[in-house]
C-alpha cells in the first residue's frame, strides 16, 4: 500500500510551482485563495520480531469550496525519524529501496517488535513534528487453508484460523506472490473483526491477491495462477489500525477511482499529520498452488 494520488489539471499547475520552488526561484503567480500548506503523510509499521519500516511523503492539498483535494505526494528523504519502545530510543536510518513507490524507507536496526509492547514514533521535518503510537497484540495461527479452482485457470485461497471469543479481535490478511512481489501487499477486502463472525471460534476468509496501488495497465484479479507460490500472512492488529484499513477498503469499493483511493477522510492515528503507524502480530504460510489442486 502506498498513499499516492491522481492529479487533475490544477494539481499539475501546483506540481510546476513546486518544481520552481525547489529550483530556488520565487515565482510571482496568483492562485487566488489556494492554500499550499503541506502535510506529512506517514505509512509505517512494526511486526513482532521485525524491524520498523516508515515511508514518508509530503502531501500538498488544494482547498476548493471547503474540500481538500490531493495534489502532490513528494517523498521525504531528510526527516529525523525516532522510534521508542518506552525504554530505548533509536533514530531510524533512511535508505533507497525500489520496492516501494517512494523509493525510500526508514528502518530500525536495534529495536524489533515484541508482542504486548507499545511503540512510539516521532517524525521531524521542515519545522513540523508528527507523532503516533501503536502496539503489537498476540499472534494468531493460521490453522488450515484450501485452494480451489474458481474460474478459467485461476484459483482462490481460503484460510482458517481460531479466534478467542472472549475478547474483541481485529485481523487483516496480506499476501505475496513469489517472482511477482518482493514485499507483502494488503489482501483486497480482507480486514475483519470477530464481531462480524457467527459466534464461531473458527473463522474462514478468502485471501485475495494483494492490491498494488500504482498506475498500471495490468487488470487486477483477486485470484492466483496455477504456477504461483503465495505467502499468506495473517496479522492481528489494534482497533485503530483496523479502522484505517476498513475505511481504506470502503474507499476502494465505493470511491471514484478503485486504484487511487483518497486518504483525506480515512481514520488515522497520526497526530499532526495523516496516515498510519501500525503494529502487527503475524503468522505466515507458504502455499504452492499446484501442490494443492485436486
Amino acid at each position: 500500500m502506498n498513499l499516492r494520488y491522481l492529479f487533475d489539471s490544477k494539481e499539475m499547475i501546483l506540481g510546476l510551482l513546486v518544481l520552481i520552488l525547489m529550483s530556488g526561484c520565487t515565482p510571482k503567480l496568483d492562485f487566488g485563495d489556494i492554500d499550499f500548506e503541506p502535510q506529512i503523510v506517514v505509512e509505517g509499521w512494526i511486526e513482532d520480531n521485525g524491524r520498523a519500516n516508515v515511508l514518508l511523503t509530503q502531501w500538498l492539498p488544494l482547498y476548493s469550496e471547503g474540500k481538500d483535494v490531493p495534489a502532490m505526494d513528494i517523498p521525504i528523504k531528510w526527516a529525523k525519524v525516532t522510534l521508542s519502545d518506552g525504554e530505548r530510543e533509536e533514530i531510524l536510518v533512511g535508505r533507497v529501496d525500489r520496492d516501494y513507490l517512494t523509493s525510500f524507507v526508514y528502518t530500525s536496526s536495534v529495536i524489533k517488535g515484541e508482542c504486548g509492547k507499545k511503540y512510539y514514533l516521532k517524525v521531524e521535518y521542515s519545522g513540523k513534528t508528527v507523532t503516533a503510537e501503536t502496539y503489537i497484540p498476540d499472534p494468531v495461527k493460521i490453522e488450515d487453508f484450501k485452494v480451489e479452482k474458481c474460474k478459467d485457470s485461476l484459483y482462490s485461497i481460503t484460510a482458517t484460523f481460531k479466534d478467542d471469543p472472549n475478547q474483541d479481535n481485529y485481523y487483516k490478511f496480506f499476501s505475496k506472490v513469489k517472482s511477482v512481489n518482493k514485499r507483502f501487499l494488503p489482501s483486497f477486502m480482507s480486514t475483519i473483526t470477530d464481531k462480524s463472525s457467527d459466534d464461531n471460534d473458527m473463522i474462514s476468509l478468502e485471501v485475495n491477491r494483494g492490491l498494488k496501488i500504482e498506475k498500471t495497465n495490468v487488470k487486477y484479479t483477486p485470484y492466483y495462477k496455477l504456477e504461483d507460490t503465495v505467502t499468506v500472512k495473517l496479522a492481528q492488529l489494534p482497533k485503530e489500525i483496523f479502522d484505517f484499513w476498513s475505511d481504506y477498503e470502503n474507499e476502494i469499493m465505493n470511491g471514484k477511482n478503485p486504484l487511487f483511493p483518497s486518504t483525506t477522510n480515512l481514520k488515522s492515528n497520526i497526530k499532526g499529520g495523516k496516515g498510519i503507524w501500525a503494529g502487527y502480530a503475524r503468522d505466515e504460510k507458504i502455499i504452492i498452488i499446484k501442490e494443492h489442486v485436486r
